[in-house]
């Protein structure tokens, strides 16, 4: 028993210290983001072990075990209470009577509570593969999109959700660690459209926010056929497909962003951002100077790291077949494939901080602290810049919350409860 006391404790006290590292960027950054990951997304248990781990060992009189499992155990159940800490963000941006706009039969399926240790699993929903909602005019690729719809025996909202992974703009797909939060969002009557949009190298961002409108104009020319009301439409995004969600629904009308295949208007009802980037030459600096030195590919050494990389990262599926390895420092010049002299215009055109005005839906801004991308300030930034527009905009920070926090074990992690949380009544304000 004494053994145990220790494992437990130690274990608790040294991912619990993990959630309080913040790296800025660097080699330390990438290798401990999974971990830190990790000892977020099970704090609740960390908490539990850190306790057991110092009352067996206080039976012991084991002084290492007992002050280290308080430790880990006080440190996790702080993170837990940070994050899920209740704001007033709703109450500001849509009145103290926020709650009473909410259709009681919605809230009935909604989470009773920003965190809940053992909640209880959404229902399974129909779900379609691959449907085709148009072709890629610039290469001639099919576009393709999962469909999640509300189970028979929930009433409709109306409301869909056209959400776009994360991806660096270069990596990953659709359906990457969303299906438990589809299955939820569903569960009330949402539609979802979970959007495969081209990547680069195949398309820059002016193209990639063409496939977003494709997906808008396909999704309201169906409306009908899936009951939803075609000016109830919410675009909802994590990383840079949160910058693409900001971006199309803050400049629907934008000469430069509309593909000469969709005449129909692809203004929406509200967006959301998962971590998305709100200014590209913010966040091009902040990885020039933090992460400018990793893998650049000039040496012996980082081209076989990089040969076997591109090798796992295709053989997982995390790099599409026609995708390429990109240094971390040059994924905002890569996506906007401009000369480097232009590249702050360009910076400018496709940063949704730039096109902030009255014009703007309403916005839920869900952030952490302790992104790797250097994001949060940026995001406050353009929450303001909103709030100053007279735009109603929601804007919740998650404490020593890592990049990606949403995805990881988001049944369990507190962080992804709380965003889940604040993101179904965000929805339930705009039917």
């Amino acid at each position: 028993m004494n053994k145990t006391s220790r494992i437990l404790s130690y274990l608790a006290g040294f991912l619990s210290v993990l959630v309080l590292v913040n790296t800025k960027g660097g080699w330390i950054s990438l290798l401990l983001r999974p971990l830190k990951l990790l000892a977020s997304a099970c704090s609740p248990i960390l908490a539990l072990a850190g306790g057991v781990g110092a009352t067996i060992g206080l039976r012991h009189k084991d002084r290492p075990a007992i002050w280290t499992g308080l430790f880990g155990a006080a440190v996790a159940a702080r993170h837990v209470a940070k994050v899920t800490a209740p704001h007033d963000g709703f109450a500001r941006a849509f009145g103290s009577d926020w709650r009473s706009h909410i259709p009681p039969e919605l809230q009935a399926h909604m989470l009773p509570k920003r965190w809940t240790p053992m909640p209880r699993n959404p229902p399974q929903v129909p779900w379609q593969r691959d449907i085709v909602f148009g072709t890629h005019l610039e290469t001639g690729d099919s576009l393709l999109a999962d469909l999640w719809q509300p189970p028979d025996d929930v009433p409709r909202t109306g409301l869909a959700v056209i959400y776009l992974h994360g991806s660096g703009w270069h990596f990953q797909d659709k359906d990457t660690g969303t299906r438990y939060f589809f299955r939820h969002l569903a569960g009330q009557g949402h539609v979802i459209m979970d959007v495969a949009y081209t990547l680069a190298p195949k398309a820059h961002i002016q193209t990639m926010v063409a496939d977003v409108k494709r997906a808008i104009a396909w999704m309201k020319a169906n409306a009908s056929q899936y009951n939803v009301n075609p000016e109830r439409l919410v675009l909802m995004g994590g990383s840079a497909g949160g910058h693409l969600a900001l971006l199309t629904a803050y400049a629907p009308r934008h000469p430069k962003l509309q593909p000469a295949d969709v005449e129909r208007d692809t203004s929406v009802r509200a967006a959301i951002s998962y971590y998305g980037l709100a200014d590209l030459q913010a966040f091009y600096e902040y990885l020039q100077q933090n992460y400018g030195h990793i893998l650049p590919g000039e040496t012996r050494l980082g081209q076989w790291a990089i040969a076997k990389l591109k090798s796992i990262w295709h053989e997982t599926n995390f790099l599409p077949p026609y995708g390429r390895y990109i240094p971390i420092s040059d994924l905002v010049p890569d996506v906007l494939n401009g000369p480097s002299e232009k590249l702050p215009d360009l910076c400018r055109i496709f940063s949704p901080i730039h096109h902030v005005g009255p014009h703007c839906p309403p916005t839920l801004i869900l952030q952490g602290t302790h992104d790797l991308g250097g994001m949060a300030p940026d995001a406050h930034r353009l929450h303001r810049a909103l709030c100053d527009a007279g735009v109603k905009s929601v804007y919740n920070e998650f404490p020593e919350t890592e990049h990606g926090f949403d995805l990881f074990l988001p049944k369990w992690s507190p962080a992804a409860q709380a965003a889940t949380y604040d993101t179904e009544r965000f929805l339930a304000l705009m039917i």
